[in-house]
């Protein structure tokens, strides 16, 4: 076998190094089998590491194969045949935009997201971690070669918010959280995390500034949640009048804290209890769609200093949106019961106090009662508002399409040849999907 291949390697024919130059756009080298490889070398300055960019040509087929190399490793494309072909284009992750972001919440539902958009378009993202940085690992897969940039915060540390942002010129703040903890309020997520964000922008001298709020954010409403979130809103604007607010519906996707929190409930609970007999209305909209948007934002300049309204394209009532779910996940008897505001209440801040002991999807706060007081939709006003058909050019998906996939982990499997649901005794091919 080693005498077989080095015979075989023998007969290959010897590169020709007579047609070799070095010029400042490269190395190129040519050899008898008309394969054209030329190697260019620059310095990332972010990162100071040596690159080197390797694409092999033929007269041919085109370009073969395109690679980057570093003192990190090397990675390329697949061998193509010809140029159309090559998954290699102007524009994507390889690309250049000329953008440095930094995503506060990068690790969170929608910031996840965020990071992707943001970084296959050719952008070098900066991305803020607590703790030990595992949940921002995955993130570096998000962009090119040294393009992804962890950075440990805190976010009560105002030195290291400042060392996130002083090499960005872009910022999109897409902190959040459910339930208030014994270190952190809804006031200090919101407010004073924004109060530090901006502040560290005004240092850094940064361009852009983007919020992500909710649609229904009122000082006058009774969910600590919405007064918070509506309080941030105007201290945005006052200290950062560029900035630009982009208020969401509910959102659903892949483990998500909606879709996931009714279906896990209903596996935990033998009742679901909804206030006003679950007639609110609800226009969620999909995670990947919102990301997008905010991605379409960062680049618009007429969206400076603008508040964007982001819902999905059909309203939906909640009581038949659950049941629709609990039917997906193949419960036999539903278990919607409306109950009055005050013993909704009891039952959040009962799930609340457990939320040690129960899985995380199944938990529905207090404040999450006292928010499904209110319709959760686009407000329509007279003139209209900047919604998501000013961001996105294709139309928004819908929620039909993703339930079941992202209901995969926790339906309770009963697969049988015919399926009970209150609509009657059906078989299995009859079930809606």
């Amino acid at each position: 076998q080693p005498a077989a291949r080095r015979a075989k390697a023998a007969q290959r024919p010897a590169a020709d190094t007579t047609n070799t130059t070095n010029n400042n756009t490269g190395r190129k080298k040519k050899n008898k089998n008309n394969l054209i490889i030329t190697k260019t070398r620059f310095i990332n300055s972010y990162n100071n590491t040596m690159l080197t960019l390797v694409i092999k040509t033929t007269k041919k087929t085109g370009v073969m194969s395109v690679g980057v190399g570093s003192s990190r490793g090397f990675h390329s494309s697949a061998r193509k045949s010809n140029w159309d072909l090559m998954d290699f284009k102007a524009g994507g992750r390889s690309s250049e935009s000329g953008i440095t972001a930094t995503v506060f919440g990068c690790t969170g539902f929608l910031g996840k997201q965020v990071v992707n958009n943001i970084g296959k378009i050719g952008s070098r993202v900066v991305v803020p971690y607590r703790g030990d940085g595992m949940e921002a690992r995955p993130l570096k897969m998000m962009g090119d070669l040294g393009q992804i940039i962890a950075v440990p915060i805190d976010v009560r540390d105002q030195d290291s918010i400042d060392k996130a942002v002083s090499k960005s010129n872009v910022v999109i703040n897409c902190i959040g959280n459910t339930m208030e903890t014994r270190n952190f309020s809804f006031r200090n997520t919101y407010v004073d995390t924004n109060k530090a964000i901006i502040d560290a922008c005004n240092k850094a001298g940064v361009q852009r500034y983007i919020n992500v709020s909710a649609v229904n954010a009122s000082l006058d409403s009774e969910s600590p949640w919405l007064q918070a979130n509506a309080e941030a809103d105007l201290l945005v604007h006052s200290e950062f009048p560029d900035a630009t607010t982009i208020k969401v519906t509910r959102m659903f996707g892949a483990m998500d804290k909606f879709i996931n929190q009714f279906a896990g409930l209903a596996n935990q609970s033998p009742v679901t209890p909804l206030i006003n007999n679950g007639e609110q209305r609800v226009q969620p909209i999909y995670v990947n769609d919102v990301a997008e948007a905010i991605t379409a934002a960062m680049l618009k300049p007429e969206a400076v200093g603008q508040t964007y309204y982001l819902g999905g394209p059909e309203t939906l009532v909640l009581k038949d949106l659950i049941n629709d779910l609990q039917e997906n996940m193949y419960i036999r008897t539903h278990n919607v019961i409306p109950v009055p505001m005050k013993a909704a209440r009891l039952f959040g801040y009962g799930l609340q106090s457990l939320r040690m002991v129960l899985p995380p999807f199944s938990i529905i706060t207090e404040d999450d009662y006292i928010q499904m007081q209110y319709d959760n939709v686009v407000p329509n006003v007279a003139g209209g508002v900047l919604g998501i058909q000013d961001l996105l050019e294709h139309e928004p998906k819908k929620l039909s399409g993703p339930v079941l996939e992202q209901l995969a982990h926790i339906h309770r499997g009963e697969r049988g040849p015919e399926v009970t649901s209150s609509k009657g005794r059906r078989t299995w091919d009859e079930v809606k999907i």
